[in-house]
């Protein structure tokens, strides 16, 4: 595989880490700042509206960068602002600090996906693609419950730090190793909008919004909740964390399996039916005693069943966006990943909502709902596609 792809990969495995290293550190981040921890959330919410509005504008804005400097200058912010992070004297400053974290890896990520497109003979663009964004899962895996390990062992901003540290060495492995590549040519503004603008396309990011609210529901707790199921400590919940992430591998590559062999629709309902009973169990494990084996197994299998089903849903969604406008792919591929942050903005919000209104018990039943309604839109979707079909055949 060329060393410089891997390069890349790099880079997108600490804007993973830095992404999602939050979740296990809410706790800490409230007491210290004593807020809430539904307000600590914030942190997340912030974090996935800045990029999901940032994103498509961003890169718009700087197609005329070169694409080597525009990815250090990415990493670069992204660096300064996890230092100021670790800094941060108050919780305003500290969401201010994710804001700036979110824009660079709003530009980031997908500029280095076409960098890497770029890089690989055409026979290997898909795996090169493959590769780059698997850093974000090998985040999941490795730098996540490195950085909840980080963070119970030198409090949490150690783990801002690491995640400091690691954009900057991705920055320097930039600037080193990438040679200069063609920029892209300039499409603007108005065409990414006459593209959002399509009645199917928003159908297609309004699924993948609500499937990743759905498990950001929980996912932004889930360090609280996982505790008050299991009784585990620091090294418990990273290990728990740790199978969620190997879970993701798989999920990813069975959601991409599935959409060459068993198309989308099928595929997509049956995920989006085990995402919300994977995700309503956690609700309904909260009557078991804490720490007995119903309620660790339970927990366990739920959090494997989530991660397949929550990660399987974002290669199928490509797909689909792919087949729909293949002219416009970039473009709605980048929507695409609006559409990601937003659902894990709004998750993280709802998840805020159930527990400021509710308890931590209220997390899953909500994050279920969020699946329920992806699903009820992915079902109006066909029936309104069949009822197209039909004039169609009595025509011919």
């Amino acid at each position: 595989m060329n060393f410089r792809v891997l390069i890349l990969t790099l880079a997108t495995f600490a804007i993973g880490t830095g992404t999602f290293v939050v979740t296990g550190l809410l706790g800490s981040v409230a007491g210290e700042f004593s807020v809430p921890i539904e307000s600590a959330g914030h942190l997340i919410t912030v974090f996935a509206v800045a990029y999901a509005v940032g994103s498509p504008v961003l890169v718009t804005l700087t197609e005329r960068v070169t694409r080597r400097w525009l990815l250090v200058a990415a990493l670069a912010l992204f660096a300064v602002a996890n230092g100021a992070a670790a800094v941060a004297p108050s919780f305003g400053l500290l969401l201010a600090a994710r804001v700036a974290a979110a824009f660079g890896a709003a530009i980031l990520t997908p500029v280095a996906g076409a960098v890497a497109a770029d890089l690989a003979a055409p026979e290997k663009q898909g795996r090169a693609l493959s590769l780059v964004i698997g850093g974000m899962t090998v985040a999941w895996v490795v730098g996540i419950p490195l950085g909840t390990l980080v963070g119970d062992e030198f409090g949490w901003r150690a783990s801002f730090v690491m995640v400091g540290v690691l954009a900057a060495v991705a920055a320097v492995s930039v600037a080193a190793v990438l040679p200069d590549v063609e920029k892209p040519p300039v499409a603007g503004l108005r065409s990414m909008f006459a593209v959002a603008g399509r009645a199917v396309i928003l159908a297609v990011l309004g699924i993948t919004a609500l499937g990743v609210a759905a498990g950001f529901v929980v996912l932004t707790y889930v360090r609280p909740l996982l505790e008050g199921l299991t009784g585990f400590g620091g090294g418990g919940i990273g290990a728990m964390l740790f199978v969620f992430g190997l879970a993701s591998i798989a999920g990813n590559s069975l959601g991409g399996y599935w959409a060459d062999r068993r198309g989308y629709r099928g595929s997509m309902g049956a995920i989006l039916v085990v995402l919300a009973f994977s995700l309503l169990s956690f609700s309904l494990l909260t009557v078991a005693d804490a720490g007995s084996w119903t309620a660790v197994l339970g927990a366990v299998a739920a959090l494997v069943a989530w991660s397949v089903a929550g990660f399987a849903i974002i290669p199928l969604q490509q797909y689909r966006l792919i087949q729909t406008a293949p002219e416009s792919r970039n473009t709605v591929l980048s929507l695409n990943a609006s559409a990601i942050y937003l659902g894990q903005g709004a998750g993280s919000a709802l998840g805020s909502f159930a527990l400021g209104y509710g308890s931590i018990a209220a997390l899953g039943w909500v994050g279920a709902l969020c699946a329920g309604a992806a699903l009820v839109l992915l079902l109006a979707g066909i029936r309104r596609a069949k009822g197209e079909s039909a004039p169609e055949r009595a025509a011919a």
